[in-house]
């Protein structure tokens, strides 16, 4: 039947949740806290690369001006 560890770790926590009301509740919670974190992690990535690209866009737009101006 099951045979590892792993396979009754998880058999455990699918009967748990299964019969408790109240380990529902608590990986719900589990569920909504972690998925804010990835959200929130994802944003930061996401401004962090504007904000790269922002600095790459204005030392170009210098580097070009410099090019103009010089004879």
């Amino acid at each position: 039947m099951v045979k590892s560890p792993l396979g009754i770790i998880f058999a455990a926590a699918a009967i748990a949740l299964a019969v408790s009301p109240e380990a529902r509740k608590a990986a719900r919670k589990l569920a909504v806290k972690g998925a804010g974190i990835v959200l929130e992690l994802a944003d930061q990535v996401k401004d962090g690369t504007r904000e790269q690209q922002s600095t790459e866009a204005i030392k170009n737009e210098e580097k070009n001006t410099q090019q103009l101006l010089l004879p």
